[in-house]
């Protein structure tokens, strides 16, 4: 979907109003689940996927969101049938001190402006409560799930007098090893950025340096990340796009720890079996482009390369990624998204790099069909940035990856996907970059990255285990989303767990 039709922000709409006819109808003995995500693609996209688990169940969901962000939710086949509807709220960027536009966290002039972003998205409250309340053909809501980046929506449950489920869009892992950092201040009296620091009571050996930590631990990412702790531990529990049987141990301690029960209900995207959506011309150019070359390639010969739509790389870097792809003599997919496109390109024609790879490479310069370019027989590995539905992609589709971690979480991640479940091998990047800033310099080198690709797509004995451990995740992940499976479960319990505490909130 391209755009939307302008249409009165305080309404809401069904997912089909925008798609096609609708076939949403309401009762109310229905459950309504109203869903708030953080307005950014790797956390609404989550989302959007638990509101068609929800749906799907029989539940009628709101999902909140903004006007400009509305177009960039896709939809796929059977949608038009589930009960989901829409509410593009204004979102305040004056009132906040925001540019126009700025919508979500991509469309920020830089980091500067995230207090004023979360400080806009937090106003939603009184329009939010208002709706809920005075929407008289809607059921009354049973219950909240909302993203963890949106603390105040802890309030607005206690407001309605419903209760309130918080979404965690990383692993239980990562979420609980950042918990123990924080609740414990590993970093207090700690000078060296690089300094690694052993995790109190996290249930095996781990050390993080600052360097490679999220930015929550000083100025207002501490402020921000206290607020939703404690927003957190007031919650009637945790969801978490994971399933039980990836990270057991850990989702075990962190519910004990926390003394709530941690609902595991993912890999999320399988929940509904939805296929990658492009939502303009382009990206269905570029579906059709990625699959047509996957078709001529040998099963499992093919290795993708994509680092999200956050990371900018340098030009340098850029550079040896490619000659390390060059050298590695694998056929590849290279989805990049540079900080320049027009000197990248330039540079693509004047080094002849696309002409000596010739059809043995693809570069995607935008979108890619991350999800379907895994699914395809022909990938047999991933380069990926570690973030964790990149991640959760990957492990569903029973491929290993060769780890290169840039911000947020991600080296966490790194660490569960290698040392825990061995289904990884590193490029050897040590210290994060900085969100939303083009990466200065080369932090891996060609070498780097051909090694990384050897051993991800080949490594003999242990390459070949490797691929085994990894294969053998994907069926559990699919096992899990199937009917009678532990996440399957966990939404039907889910549901029913909220529909109980509503009576008691």
């Amino acid at each position: 979907m391209s755009s939307a039709p302008k249409q009165d922000s305080t309404q809401p709409h069904t997912l089909s109003s925008v798609h096609g006819p609708a076939a949403v109808g309401t009762d109310s003995a229905m459950p309504h689940f109203v869903l708030v995500p953080m307005l950014a693609a790797g956390h609404a996209g989550p989302m959007l996927d638990m509101a068609r688990a929800l749906a799907g169940r029989g539940a009628l969901v709101t999902f909140v969101t903004t006007p400009l962000n509305l177009p960039r939710l896709g939809c796929g086949p059977g949608d038009d049938a589930l009960r989901i509807r829409f509410l593009p709220l204004r979102f305040p960027c004056a009132e906040a001190g925001l540019p126009e536009g700025c919508e979500s966290p991509d469309a920020l002039p830089s980091l500067a402006f995230l207090k004023n972003f979360h400080d806009a998205c937090a106003m939603l409250r009184p329009p939010l409560v208002a709706h809920l309340r005075e929407s008289g053909s809607t059921p009354p809501a049973s219950g909240i799930v909302s993203d963890t980046c949106h603390p105040w929506t802890g309030a607005v449950a206690r407001e309605l007098g419903v209760p309130r489920l918080a979404l965690e869009t990383f692993c239980a892992f990562s979420s609980f090893c950042m918990r123990q950092m924080s609740v414990h201040s590993v970093f207090e009296g700690i000078s060296d950025d690089k300094r690694p620091v052993s995790v109190p009571g996290f249930p095996i050996h781990v050390e993080m340096s600052r360097a490679r930590s999220p930015g929550n631990f000083s100025g207002f990412g501490k402020v921000f990340a206290d607020e939703v702790m404690a927003e957190n531990a007031r919650a009637d529990g945790l969801v978490v796009n994971s399933f039980a049987e990836l990270e057991p141990l850990f989702v075990d301690a962190y519910e004990a720890a926390l003394g709530k029960k941690v609902w595991t209900v993912g890999p999320l995207f399988l929940q509904h079996n939805m296929p990658s959506t492009a939502t303009s011309d382009s990206e269905d150019t570029a579906a059709v482009r990625c699959s047509t070359w996957l078709e001529s390639k040998k099963s499992r010969s093919v290795v993708l390369v994509s680092f999200g739509s956050l990371v900018r790389s340098s030009q340098s870097q850029l550079v040896e990624i490619a000659h390390g792809l060059e050298a590695s003599d694998r056929p590849f997919i290279w989805a990049v998204k540079p900080a320049s496109l027009g000197e990248f390109e330039r540079w693509l024609s004047d080094d002849g790099f696309e002409r000596r790879v010739g059809d043995r490479g693809l570069v995607v310069t935008g979108w890619a069909p991350q999800k379907a370019i895994l699914s395809h027989p022909a990938t047999g590995a991933f380069v990926t940035h570690c973030g964790w539905n990149s991640v959760l992609e990957c492990v569903a589709a029973g491929l290993p990856m060769a780890t290169w971690p840039h911000f947020a979480e991600q080296f966490m991640n790194e660490k569960l996907v290698v040392d825990v479940l061995r289904v990884g091998v590193t490029v050897g990047v040590t210290d994060a970059a900085q969100w939303g800033v083009e990466t200065e310099g080369v932090v891996a080198t060609r070498e780097d990255v051909e090694r990384a690709v050897a051993a991800v797509m080949d490594g003999g004995v242990e390459g070949a285990a490797r691929r085994a451990r990894a294969a053998e995740l994907g069926t559990k992940a699919r096992d899990a989303v199937a009917r009678g499976g532990s996440s399957d479960r966990n939404v039907a319990l889910l549901m029913e767990t909220v529909e109980q505490l509503k009576s008691t909130v």
